[in-house]
């Protein structure tokens, strides 16, 4: 019945589910094992929000690597970011947005156990983590921004039409400037939600 009220209302909502399957798709190419071949996209907007995480990250390489083999919650450090990048002034871009799922998928990726960085800061290294916690965790991050962006931000996200939209932003010849200043404006953001959020938890 579970299953079946599930199929009803994703067949009702198909911004949901062109939603989840985008996040899906970047989320599990990025969490994929060490040498496995990378997957074609699924959809138009899955190429174009590969491309677009490939340009920030390649922008901001030393942050996003300090984050592979995070040791700590996953979910719990992506919920709090979405909340803090997706509803702190001016709300969503989709810059922020493109920030935001970067930031997760850099999180499932199967890089060093733990680094220095993470050390220092007293968290434990993960120590022989299973397939299955990351699909867990790719699986529970693909419905939590689901979530934020079709539930909480559902009129911003229809306001600019959709994925649709989002790959005509960024498909749209501006110069490469521009596109700079759009990703890194979000990063800005998305950094310094990190900061407070290191800050909150050292100090609980």
């Amino acid at each position: 019945m579970v299953d079946q009220w599930r199929e009803r209302t994703t067949m009702a909502d198909p911004l949901r589910e062109r939603t989840e399957r985008l996040l899906a798709d970047y989320l599990g190419y990025c969490a994929r094992e060490p040498g496995t071949p990378e997957p074609t996209p699924s959809t138009p907007e899955a190429a174009v929000l590969r491309s677009a995480a490939a340009r920030l990250r390649q922008i901001h390489r030393s942050f996003f690597s300090a984050y592979l083999g995070y040791p700590g919650n996953r979910f719990e450090l992506v919920a709090l970011m979405a909340d803090s990048v997706l509803s702190d002034s001016p709300g969503p871009t989709w810059g922020r947005v493109v920030t935001l799922v970067t930031f997760a998928g850099t999180l499932l990726e199967r890089g060093p156990l733990v680094t220095t960085r993470w050390k220092k800061w007293g968290f434990q290294p993960r120590l022989n983590e299973q397939e299955g916690d990351v699909a867990r965790d790719c699986q529970r991050l693909v419905a939590l921004l689901s979530s934020r962006l079709v539930g909480q931000h559902r009129a911003w996200l229809q306001a600019q039409g959709g994925w649709d939209g989002f790959c005509h932003f960024f498909r749209t010849p501006f110069p490469l400037a521009f596109w700079r200043k759009q990703l890194v404006q979000a990063f800005l953001s998305c950094l310094l939600t990190t900061a407070f959020i290191y800050l909150w938890t050292r100090l609980l």
